[in-house]
């Protein structure tokens, strides 16, 4: 992919021609990593599409805050084999 047809891709995703999931789904199947791609598509590069006017999730936690939850307990209590920061 050259240049001129990644300005006209982010043309696209500045007019709403494209969303930014689908450029971002290509460039990742053209091999730029995820970060790199939304680096691209930066603040002041684009702006993510605005709400449908009277949008009400129907879903139990749809439109609300993103909590993740994981496993960060040691997998060794043996600190000469931790594997990662939350071994130590």
């Amino acid at each position: 992919m050259d240049e001129q047809t990644l300005r006209e891709l982010l043309g696209y995703v500045k007019t709403g021609r494209l969303s930014r999931r689908h450029f971002v789904q290509t460039m990742i199947g053209l091999g730029l990593t995820g970060p790199l791609a939304a680096q691209l598509l930066a603040p002041g590069v684009t702006h993510a599409q605005p709400r449908a006017a009277g949008f009400t999730p129907t879903r139990r936690g749809g439109g609300g805050l993103v909590r993740l939850l994981y496993w960060a307990a040691p997998t060794s209590l043996n600190p000469h084999i931790a594997l990662g920061p939350n071994d130590f």
